[in-house]
């Protein structure tokens, strides 16, 4: 991919690359979420991490989109960070991963499906190499697999048998794809 995606406009939301001046907005989110996001986002074993810390990652995610290699973004309700998001270089060839996770206070508004079909829409558009997009979650994600599905995605794969990242996982990855439109 050469290209960086611009901000993207999501009902009120905007999904954009998280700048150094979003540390402390980033650092509340996710401190606010813990409990929530904790069974499912294997980076939380990471938590709680300081504004300075959060300052270093969000550099090294900007490095990442100086070289188009990966999109982490926050999804942002005038200043605040209400969730976050990426197009992820992952798997095969042609294909990118969209993950995403919402604040506590801002889940069951459909966010994560407007914003993953955003994307969706996003990558085939930008890069005319991408053919499939992909989400994976836990089988035991439930909440999280109701978005590809509303979305339109093909469950494809099941991985059985995965040591699960994070604590609330149960070892068996759903794969879900939707394939550009010919």
């Amino acid at each position: 991919m050469s290209v960086a995606p611009a901000p993207v406009f999501v009902g009120d939301c905007v999904v954009r690359k998280y700048e150094i001046a979003d540390a402390q907005a980033l650092v509340d989110a996710v401190t606010e979420s813990s409990e929530h996001l904790r069974p499912w986002m294997p980076w939380m074993k990471f938590e709680p991490q300081t504004v300075a810390q959060r300052e270093a990652l969000i550099k090294t995610w900007s490095d990442s989109w100086d070289t188009c290699t990966e999109f982490v973004m926050g999804i942002f309700l005038d200043d605040r960070v209400v969730g976050g998001t990426g197009i992820h270089l992952r798997g095969d060839v042609n294909t990118v991963e969209i993950g995403y996770w919402v604040h506590i206070d801002y889940i069951g508004r459909g966010i994560a499906t407007q914003v993953a079909g955003a994307l969706t829409k996003l990558a085939f558009a930008m890069w005319p190499e991408i053919d499939v997009v992909e989400i994976h979650h836990s089988e035991s994600n439930i909440a999280s697999g109701k978005v590809p599905l509303r979305l339109g995605f093909k469950h494809v794969r099941t991985i059985r048998n995965q040591t699960p990242e994070a604590p609330g996982e149960s070892g068996v990855g759903y794969h879900w794809a939707i394939n550009r439109e010919k």
